[in-house]
């Protein structure tokens, strides 16, 4: 058997984030377990960077498989120059750019979500701003691709080009949660009844070593209680709210600090920003907080929660979209729109923090148990 896997996450936006996370926990898998009768090729696009945080020579070496570069001719022909019996893409959306027409080997592939198809949909961009980390340029930008409709036209072109493989015959769909899986059927319903749920694998925790980042050093040393929140550069995280709830809980806690990663400057003395953690960091700032802050718009999956209720670290959570079905009742939920909702909810996990300690601990147990069985049902769909 020929199998072409999808290296192109490692590669976009320097492998950072949910993406690379995902094809990498994939790949871990795959490669753990696949018998020697089974060929590996990876696509890679050489046009783009190869040493993120995850670099693809090294991986390609580490797995002992072949880099295809898919940026010189249309797929079809890689797949039938290779002679592949199963092309998986672990995110279709990335694929918007390739010419991926008369492909005809059994494939596999994930679209997370369609976050791009619904904000334009909701408009939910003309109720985002944030004085502090974004110029009234960037502001107006956002606004205009909006109104124009620039946004929705780009849009539908990348996913009418993307859905006529994802829904096509020799293709097994797949999505991340059964949010994305109904918002895939609303916009798109030639694909209903037919897309299958993985929920996203989460990656190995990173061995127990020192915390090298000084700042968070510094912060976890002194034994202060902090909030977390991740990607605070991403408008939609709605870094924002959380920032402007912070402010006001300070005058009530005063030993209460809040950790950001990216926003890009600190707001006040306890508002420490870090501009990168390292994966081995990362698990001592989820670790050690107080509770993770995850005010999110929007989420096909949404791996922080899970990721720090491994240490039985409470979420305090936006309550739309997939969140309160991968989080559970393990969740202290708010609406993203309102800074009284998200005030009441970190005081409730500030007078309580063992309650929803606890249960951050069972539902990491519940959805551990369900990651681990998808995850073997989908390296099954790929090596048979």
């Amino acid at each position: 058997m020929n199998l072409l896997i999808d290296f192109i996450p490692f590669q976009t936006q320097g492998g950072y984030g949910g993406a690379a996370s995902f094809a990498k926990a994939v790949y871990d898998e795959l490669f753990a377990t696949r018998d020697a009768d089974v060929q590996v090729f990876a696509a890679y696009d050489a046009t783009l960077p190869t040493e993120g945080r995850f670099d693809c020579h090294q991986l390609a070496n580490q797995w002992g498989i072949r880099l295809v570069d898919i940026s010189t001719m249309p797929l079809a022909e890689v797949i039938s120059s290779n002679s592949v019996d199963t092309f998986f893409i672990a995110i279709g959306q990335f694929y918007a750019k390739y010419d991926l027409r008369d492909i005809k080997c059994k494939v596999i592939m994930f679209i997370h979500d369609i976050f791009d198809v619904e904000r334009c949909d909701n408009r939910i961009d003309l109720m985002l701003s944030d004085k502090f980390n974004e110029s009234s340029l960037q502001y107006a930008k956002r606004l205009f691709n909006l109104w124009s409709g620039r946004w929705q036209r780009q849009q539908r072109k990348r996913y009418e080009h993307v859905m006529q493989l994802f829904s096509a015959a020799n293709t097994i769909p797949y999505t991340v949660s059964e949010y994305s899986r109904s918002a895939l059927e609303y916009y798109f319903p030639q694909c209903a009844n037919k897309i299958r749920i993985c929920y996203s694998p989460l990656k190995s925790q990173e061995p127990a070593v020192p915390i090298e980042h000084p700042k968070l050093a510094q912060l976890v040393q002194s034994g202060k209680p902090y909030l977390l929140m991740l990607a605070a550069n991403r408008i939609y995280k709605n870094p924002s709210l959380v920032v402007k709830v912070f402010s006001k809980l300070q005058e009530e806690y005063p030993d209460l600090h809040l950790l950001t990663l990216k926003y890009g400057k600190s707001t006040s003395p306890r508002h420490i920003d870090v501009d990168y953690l390292n994966d081995a960091d990362l698990e001592h700032a989820y670790k050690h907080a107080y509770a993770l802050v995850f005010g999110s718009f929007f989420e096909g999956f949404g791996y922080p929660p899970i990721e720090a209720a491994r240490h039985g670290t409470p979420t305090v959570a936006s309550n739309v979209t997939s969140i309160p079905e991968i989080l559970g009742d393990a969740g202290i939920y708010f609406s993203p729109f309102y800074p009284a909702d998200l005030y009441r909810a970190l005081k409730l996990v500030l007078a309580d923090r063992d309650t929803y300690a606890m249960k951050s601990r069972q539902r990491y147990e519940q959805i551990c148990k369900r990651q681990r069985s998808d995850l073997e049902k989908l390296i099954q769909a790929i090596i048979l």
